[in-house]
């Protein structure tokens, strides 16, 4: 797959050729293994002391299923929950009531076969490309020498092949993101956890990750879910698109995103009159929930 952005990036940005899936030596697809990642939250509410000592509730009775190898965005209004049901389902919180279950099992500890990626890169800065992204396997006992062989693989998936030998610091944040890609799919995950991956990122850059990470994606198919205020970056994306309210956060709606895949190029698809249909009935229903968490900031200030 080529990316298809390179419109006002620097002339030395690498934005290189993606190996399709055929050109590719790793294992096989972990889609053909592992479709046991349903994702069910029944009843969920969460809630926190504040520093004060008062109650404070940031989700109320969610209830959501997300089926295997679905990929799900979850959207709304700032302090909604949506990272807060992101660390529920990874295992790292517990929900104060309700239950969350993924591949059928109660939630209790870091849910196996996961995969993390959030907005801050996780990459370790001592330690090179290469090594940052065979961790993952040398952690799991697999030769150092394996795992060096799997992350190679991985960095020319993502487009760093001739980087394996750089630190964290001598990358572009767009690269880094690459590398951050490349450490949470070398553990073929059959659940992939992402919170706000691309925010930080410039549109052009955001939009070359997009591409990357769908035809990955397209590859193994874990399932998916990806926390984002982007609207267009959600429905570009996922299968489903969940609309959360404002504070304390419950399922508000879920749309199925129609559009056919493999979807090409996400800056592409945003004009195709289905995408503009679904932005301007999603947005109607987010709208009403930033509006009001807006209002409460408001009312909340001295």
């Amino acid at each position: 797959m080529v990316v298809g952005i390179t419109e006002g990036l620097p002339e030395d940005y690498p934005v290189t050729t993606m190996p399709s899936a055929a050109e590719t030596t790793a294992d096989p697809p972990v889609a053909t293994r592992t479709h046991d990642s349903r994702i069910e939250l029944s009843g969920v509410t969460k809630r926190f002391t504040s520093p004060k000592g008062e109650a404070f509730t940031a989700l109320n009775d969610v209830n959501l299923t997300i089926e295997p190898g679905q990929f799900c965005a979850i959207v709304g209004p700032t302090g909604c929950g949506k990272s807060t049901t992101l660390s529920l389902v990874s295992g790292l919180d517990k929900p104060t009531s309700g239950s969350v279950r993924v591949a059928g099992r109660e939630v209790s500890g870091i849910t196996p076969g996961t995969g993390f990626m959030f907005q801050l890169d996780a990459l370790l800065p001592w330690k090179s490309v290469l090594d940052n992204v065979a961790l993952g396997p040398v952690l799991a006992h697999t030769a150092k020498r394996r795992a060096q062989q799997r992350a190679r693989d991985w960095l020319r998936r993502v487009g760093l092949a001739g980087f394996e030998s750089h630190y964290p610091h001598q990358l572009s944040g767009g690269m880094r993101k690459r590398a951050s890609l490349a450490a949470a799919l070398i553990n073929e995950p059959s659940l992939l956890l992402m919170d706000e991956p691309f925010g930080a990122l410039d549109v052009q850059t955001k939009a070359i990750m997009s591409n990357e990470l769908l035809g990955l994606w397209e590859q193994t198919r874990p399932t998916v879910l990806f926390i984002t205020h982007d609207l267009e970056e959600a429905i570009a994306l996922a299968d489903v698109v969940v609309v959360m309210t404002a504070r304390p956060g419950t399922v508000k709606d879920v749309y199925e995103i129609d559009l056919p895949r493999p979807r090409g190029a996400v800056q592409e698809i945003r004009f195709q009159p289905r995408f503009l249909e679904l932005h301007h009935q999603i947005w109607q229903s987010l709208r009403d929930e930033v509006e009001t968490a807006y209002a409460s900031t408001r009312e909340a200030r001295p």
